[in-house]
């Protein structure tokens, strides 16, 4: 059975059915260990295979990975997130993975982590994340593009945030994803990114 996701992330149609592609494929049967009680070895493990597998990603994606990769726990908990993040922290300081700030925020879904060495960028299909899992930085590379391809007179907001989601298979534009794109949207324009060094494409 799936377990519950994190909070920050939206449930919506798209999400739930789908079956491929990034942050899909998690279950009990990746037997994670409970953060809780296993050794930080252990922990830090598991977390660079999550990392490995669908890096980039926020700090909060990289929770909700686990919990459903966990047969241990339920939810991602205060104890639960504690543990996690005392296990990224060593992975960061011992320079096994980076993080970037890419929000500005330092809140836990601007806080993009990978492996290091690995592209900056990594332009996926949506697979099974919410768009406010889809880090900035791939989004601001994918606005780039739209915006190359309006034509000299370019299109209004409405119409970029329209087809931003098409991009990614989503059909709703809510509350919560407007909010989110309106600040991605405003970030892209005031740090003029038209491309990003260490670009990586996939279509998984």
């Amino acid at each position: 059975m799936r377990k519950p996701i994190l909070p920050q992330a939206e449930p919506t149609e798209e999400f739930a059915s789908a079956e491929h592609g990034p942050f899909t494929g998690y279950s009990n049967t990746f037997a994670f260990p409970d953060p809780r009680e296993a050794s930080g070895a252990n922990v830090r493990a598991a977390l660079r295979k999550i990392i490995e597998r669908d890096g980039p990603l926020t700090r909060a994606s990289v929770c909700r990975l686990y919990v459903e990769g966990c047969p241990h726990v339920q939810r991602a908990g205060r104890v639960v997130r504690q543990s996690l993040n005392r296990a990224l922290g060593a992975m960061l300081r011992s320079g096994n993975i980076v993080k970037v700030n890419e929000l500005g925020d330092r809140s836990s879904d601007g806080q993009v982590v990978r492996v290091a060495g690995t592209p900056k960028v990594r332009e996926r299909p949506a697979g099974g994340r919410d768009l406010l899992e889809i880090p900035f930085s791939e989004l601001s590379l994918v606005l780039a593009r739209i915006e190359t391809t309006a034509g000299a007179g370019g299109d209004d907001d409405e119409h970029l945030l329209r087809r931003l989601l098409d991009r990614y298979g989503y059909t709703r534009l809510t509350q919560v994803r407007r909010r989110y794109l309106d600040r991605v949207l405003q970030l892209h324009r005031s740090r003029g990114e038209k491309s990003t060094p260490g670009v990586e494409f996939h279509k998984d």
